[in-house]
């Protein structure tokens, strides 16, 4: 009898065991069920915010939807590139500025993430959500500098599409310039950090993606600093601004095809109590004539009686995108070398705060 109990609460505990298992198994099959809906659902939600970005453009779309580049009526009508026949600038738009700089930050900031894509995407990779750039593909190299190289190479060749092009075929002004210095950048693949720091300093804030106005603003205050500066300081202004590289071609020629330019050149050139000293085909006196000109451009109304322009912008742009080489180049020299230190930072300060 007894043993005939012990059975029967043995086999009772054998049911409640098996029970207690499956009610176990049945909670972890429910379990595994819950966590591979929820992978599926993140893997779903990180396959839309790498693909399909709800009201996400293609860089095309974002071209054809906002206006990149514009052309502004300049009187004093001159007829080479970049201000082209019939007085008119082709500048880039804050929007077609965003495109560049937006992009260069991406590339960037994925090499501080020690991230790179080594050169590896296309066109199609490259989204706009908004003015928000991204590269939809994911970074698949490490973030090397000669792979960030590689990147704002490549980017660069996306980028120079037609409508960064003028009628002849040639990239428009800053952005001939900012396209070389991607594609062929002033330094090596391996450079020291102080260099690496002040060419991304000077990358972020090319002329090319700041506005006509900041750039001209700077080129003032860089020139009011250096008439303030110590002996010493002035000095090293001076062998950097002459060791900049100007082209063969006199740059008073091309001065002399804008009337307003031209005024400037000529201030006083034939007045026998004139002691102002002219301008000399060099560096130095281009650098001084710049300033002279964004000065006092807006004199060129008075005198003739004659409007000569409609607007002070129309002195950014003249100035500006007439000497485009120059500017860029006397800008990078000021970082390179100097680093935009001592009486120059308030100006370089300034400068990389404007849009």
């Amino acid at each position: 009898m007894a043993s005939c109990q012990e059975r029967k609460r043995a086999e009772r505990e054998a049911r409640k065991k098996v029970a207690q298992a499956f009610k176990e198994g049945a909670i972890w099959r429910l379990k595994l069920r819950i966590l591979t809906w929820l992978m599926w659902i993140l893997l779903c939600a990180e396959w839309i915010s790498t693909n399909r970005i709800p009201g996400e453009r293609s860089v095309r779309q974002y071209l054809n939807k906002y206006g990149v580049v514009d052309m502004r009526p300049i009187e004093g009508g001159v007829d080479t590139r970049p201000i082209e026949g019939g007085g008119s600038a082709v500048i880039c738009t804050k929007h077609g500025r965003n495109l560049w700089s937006g992009f260069i930050k991406v590339i960037t900031d994925a090499h501080n993430r020690h991230q790179s894509w080594g050169g590896q995407f296309t066109m199609e990779d490259l989204r706009m959500s908004g003015h928000r750039c991204r590269i939809k593909r994911e970074p698949m190299c490490d973030g090397s500098f000669a792979n960030l190289l590689l990147d704002l190479s490549m980017l660069a060749r996306l980028l120079l599409v037609d409508e960064f092009r003028d009628s002849q075929g040639y990239p428009i002004s800053y952005i001939q310039e900012l396209y070389n210095l991607m594609v062929s950048p002033i330094v090596g693949s391996c450079p020291s950090k102080a260099k690496k720091e002040k060419f991304l300093k000077f990358l972020h804030n090319h002329p090319a993606v700041k506005s006509p106005r900041a750039v001209t603003i700077l080129i003032s205050a860089v020139f009011q600093a250096y008439k303030s500066m110590g002996q010493i300081e002035k000095q090293k202004v001076d062998d950097l601004v002459a060791k900049t590289k100007l082209t063969t071609k006199d740059r008073r020629v091309d001065a002399a095809l804008n009337s307003l330019l031209n005024k400037v050149l000529l201030f006083k050139y034939n007045d026998p109590n004139n002691t102002l000293t002219s301008y000399a085909p060099n560096s130095c006196d281009l650098f001084r004539f710049l300033r002279n000109f964004q000065q006092h451009g807006g004199d060129a109304n008075q005198g003739d009686k004659k409007q000569n322009i409609s607007n002070l912008e129309e002195l950014e742009y003249i100035a500006s995108y007439r000497f485009p080489t120059f500017i860029s180049m006397l800008i990078e020299d000021l970082v390179m070398v100097l680093d935009m230190q001592g009486m120059l930072q308030y100006a370089w300060e300034n400068y990389t705060c404007s849009a």
